[in-house]
């Protein structure tokens, strides 16, 4: 509404001159169309009119919404006795209520709310778009100054570049250079700085444009914030707009698609939902915290946290544990890498029955937390399973060819029949006829399903000897309650080669316990096979 006031000192006629001169004026404003209320302070002329026009103005204005983090800028500053430092102002978004840490933007620190007061009353908090008086603790009247800010600590950083979206006013003489020295007026701030436009095509008068303010000093901002720019000389009022994003880099002419980016940006800061879906789309592989999401999104980590359930069914985010969230295309990513590992390693050697957990890992770029959910969705969709050897590929488990068959058979034979006196490896080709490129991922694949066993890199088994020299060593020890080192090669009838390291092996598996040079009974034995 428009107050016209001083109504007692003009005739009736001057009054509606004035109206039809004040229509005129805002005529493609804001105020456009508004009622215009024609009062005196002095002698009360026109207040009914004045007081119903004002009511009817209140009651069509949307309350502020108060979800945001906290934000005020500093009006004025005094010092009571005995209370302290005082800071008033009207808060742009949030809540505060006494008991709360407040940080003084740029470069103040946190301070502890001790008292608070609206409209000249004490209250316990004060919101978004309220006359709100703080008492702060452990402030010196010097330190708060206007133009400067108090908002929830961690969530806003003073910044050089503001993008913005402007409207230039109609009446300008001239159009808008691709760069203009202003001063900027932003809350209760106002620092110098240039308006510099996307392209190098001037700004015509009454025209719009997203343009970046780049500031001598910073300031605090945020999106949607309301600002006025103005020429420094001669001094006149160029236009004004509201911030899309506070950034910490310089525009560039050359990134052709600065302004696409920052209509985007705009869309997306209007509401929790969109602001957070941006945050996403745009974040890296690494997760985010809930308190880093709220204050890339600029909203409250209660509005952030409400809108989070639909956004993790719909796949765009990831609750991870800890309170972190990722985005859906790190998990898909996380996946397909994976995928393309493993696939790397299965290629490497076909008949692997499994990788171990680390070795995949070993080679994922992947946030280590995001890899390790994305492995547990591929092993429920049954894409990935986990074997004693450790993980495949469900549809690359190995398969033998009826050669590869024929010379497992060979070689698990071979071992069998050598009991206790079983070759190295690097002596099957000979023994067989063979070359060593044929044998060695078969003779890998009988050690990853278990027929053959290593016990050093000379000494190797088959399953059924190292079990035939437990049973021994089992009943020697039940027999003889003891059993000296160098005596177990009589018992399995071999040489120290083969005893020694079968003593060390069933020491690691738990069913011995070494005392110096003798070998007593660790456990009650299982059946055969068991550990």
């Amino acid at each position: 509404m428009v107050a016209l006031t001083k109504i007692d000192l003009v005739d009736p006629e001057r009054i509606e001159e004035m109206r039809e001169q004040i229509l005129e004026l805002i005529k493609g404003s804001f105020l456009e169309g508004c009622p215009i209320a024609p009062i005196s302070s002095k002698t009360g002329d026109g207040f009914d009119g004045f007081y119903d026009a004002f009511v009817k103005t209140v009651d069509r204005t949307v309350q502020r919404d108060a979800s945001g983090p906290f934000r005020m800028h500093v009006e004025h500053t005094l010092v009571l006795q005995g209370l302290g430092t005082i800071v008033s102002g009207i808060p742009r978004s949030g809540a505060v209520k006494v008991g709360d840490d407040v940080e003084l933007l740029p470069g103040g620190g946190t301070k502890k709310v001790r008292g608070v007061q609206v409209y000249g009353e004490e209250a316990a908090s004060g919101q978004a778009g309220e006359c709100v008086a703080l008492r702060l603790a452990d402030l010196s009247h010097d330190e708060a100054r206007r133009g400067m800010v108090l908002a929830t600590p961690g969530y806003f950083e003073p910044v050089r570049f503001v993008n913005a979206s402007l409207h230039v006013v109609p009446n300008l003489s001239r159009p808008l250079k691709p760069r203009t020295a202003i001063r900027l007026h932003i809350g209760t701030t106002d620092v110098t700085g240039h308006l510099v436009l996307p392209e190098l095509a001037p700004l015509a008068a009454g025209g719009e444009a997203y343009v970046q303010l780049q500031l001598n000093e910073p300031v605090v901002a945020a999106p949607g914030d309301f600002f006025v720019v103005r020429q420094l000389s001669p001094v006149r009022t160029l236009g004004g707009g509201h911030v899309v994003t506070p950034d910490t880099v310089k525009m560039r002419r050359s990134k052709g698609n600065w302004a696409q980016g920052v209509e985007e940006k705009e869309k997306a800061f209007k509401d929790p939902v969109t602001a957070v879906t941006y945050v996403f789309a745009h974040a890296g592989a690494a997760p985010l915290h809930l308190a880093d999401l709220a204050r890339q999104a600029f909203f409250s980590e209660e509005a952030v946290q409400a809108c989070l359930g639909a956004l993790v069914e719909q796949g765009i985010a990831v609750a991870l544990p800890g309170e972190r969230y990722a985005s859906g295309r790190a998990l898909v990513a996380a996946r397909e890498e994976l995928l393309t590992i493993m696939g790397g390693m299965h290629d490497a050697t076909p008949l692997s029955t499994g990788f171990p957990k680390k070795d995949v890992f070993q080679g994922v770029k992947s946030d280590r937390t995001v890899a390790d959910r994305a492995l547990d969705e591929l092993q429920k969709a049954g894409k990935v399973a986990a074997g004693e050897t450790g993980l495949f590929l469900a549809e690359r488990a190995p398969k033998l060819t009826p050669k590869q068959a024929a010379v497992a058979a060979r070689l698990g034979e071979l071992y069998r029949q050598k009991g206790f006196s079983a070759p190295r490896q690097d002596e099957v080709p000979a023994l067989l006829g063979m070359p060593e490129k044929l044998i060695a991922p078969i003779f890998d694949y009988l050690i990853q399903i278990g027929v053959i066993v290593v016990l050093t890199d000379k000494v190797v088994l088959h399953r059924q000897s190292v079990e035939e020299s437990r049973r021994r060593l089992v009943e020697y020890l039940q027999s003889h309650g003891q059993l000296e080192s160098g005596a177990f090669k009589d018992v399995l009838d071999t040489t120290r080669k083969y005893a020694i390291p079968l003593l060390e092996y069933w020491d690691a598996q738990g069913l011995t316990r070494r005392t110096g040079n003798v070998r007593t009974l660790r456990q009650k034995p299982g059946p055969p096979g068991a550990g």
